[in-house]
Formats: C-alpha cells, structure tokens, sequence
C-alpha cells in the first residue's frame, strides 16, 4: 500500500504542476495578446489620401487634409476672382495606419505639385435645349441671359441656366458666351 500511495502522490503532484503549466501558458498568452493590441493601437491612426486612384501620402487626420484643400482654394479663390473654385474632384481618405505622416504644410505642397485641375460651381448655357457653353457661376448666366435679351428683343428663343460643377478650363467668359449665343441666332 504504501507504493500505491507514492504513485498516487506523484500522479497529483504532476497534476498541479501541468495546471501550474497551463495557467501561466494563459495568462502569458493573455499578456501577449493585450501588449500586441496596445503596441498597435498605440501606432499612429489617421488617412492615406488618394487622388482617382493615386496615393498622395498620409494626414495624421481628415482635418489636416481639409485644411490643406481650403487654403489651396481660398489662395485660388483671391488670385482667379472667383469664390467658387474647388480643388480637383476625386479625392479619398481611407483610415489606416500612418507611415510618416504629412503636416498642414507638407500637404499643400503635395497638392500642389500634382497638377490637379481646379472646378467651379458654374453653369451651363442652354438655348432651346442646346448647350451653347457654360460660365464661371449662376449669377454670370442669369447676367448673359438678361444682356443677350436686351440686345436681341425680337429674338424669343428659349434661355435657360443650370447649375453644374465643371473644369475651369471648361468655362468661357462672358463676351465669349454673348459671341456664341449671337452667332447661335444667325
């Protein structure tokens, strides 16, 4: 009896030392797996932007991006007259993690130096359904409409404005439009 016993304590004594084992196995898994979450949680989190397709680098955050996109187009706003252009049309933000991210400074110069091409809120020119071209805002249409009237009274075709957002290299000033909208008639 006395070796039944031994064995039986020896049976034990691994018992508690394979759960001694098993518990420091978890709580070692359970360690690794928090310090794991927090050392890529802790890496930095912000937005890779894109421009139709193209990576232009990474903001710390979408406000960065946007600020960068306003000053561009209140600089382009002051030197073009206009208060409508906006800044290129395609533009992404997808979260992500950040590899060396852009500042507000960065950013304007990486904007910058892709050639993106400005678009206005401007409108397009239509007489009996016909487009005829489009100009730089709402209020220049309704203008190009009201002066070709007064010039050409016994003309009664129908003119008509609608909103659009287009490439400023789409639009034509306004003596251009009255030019287009005189021939149109003849």
């Amino acid at each position: 009896m006395d070796e039944t016993m031994k064995n039986e304590r020896e049976r034990r004594r691994i018992q508690r030392k394979r759960k001694r084992q098993t518990r420091s196995i978890v709580t070692f898994m359970i360690l690794f797996i928090m310090a794991t979450v927090g050392v890529v949680s802790g890496q930095t989190q912000g937005y890779q932007v894109f421009y139709r397709g193209e990576s232009l680098g990474y903001v710390q955050s979408a406000a960065v991006f946007k600020s960068a996109v306003d000053r561009i187009e209140t600089n382009l706003m002051t030197c073009y007259n206009y208060d409508n252009i906006h800044l290129g049309n395609g533009f992404e933000l997808i979260q992500g993690r950040v590899e060396n991210p852009m500042d507000f400074e960065t950013c304007i110069e990486v904007l910058n130096s892709k050639n993106i091409p400005l678009y206005v809120s401007g409108a397009d020119v239509f007489m009996d359904d016909q487009k005829i071209g489009t100009v730089t805002s709402l209020d220049q249409a309704e203008a190009l409409i009201d002066a070709y009237q007064n010039i050409n009274s016994e003309n009664l075709s129908e003119l008509e404005a609608v909103e659009v957002m287009v490439p400023l290299s789409e639009t034509k000033d306004f003596a251009a439009m009255l030019s287009a909208l005189k021939a149109r008639v003849k």
